[in-house]
């Protein structure tokens, strides 16, 4: 019953190296794309003045 320790630990430091580079790669090519919000809301329509104030009316 007595595995490899520093095996694996070493698996597991090298799967979570591995996690972390794909999350930066991710992240990097995300934030390279991004225009802000302003740009977001133009595109989907959404505005958050209006959105604050229908919310209002609903629950009146």
């Amino acid at each position: 019953m007595s595995g490899d320790v520093i095996g694996s630990l070493l698996l597991l430091g090298g799967m979570l190296c591995i996690m972390a580079a794909s999350y930066t790669v991710c992240y990097a090519i995300w934030s390279r794309g991004w225009e802000g919000w302003e740009s977001w809301s133009a595109r989907t329509g959404l505005n958050e003045e209006e959105a604050l104030a229908e919310r209002m009316t609903r629950r009146k």
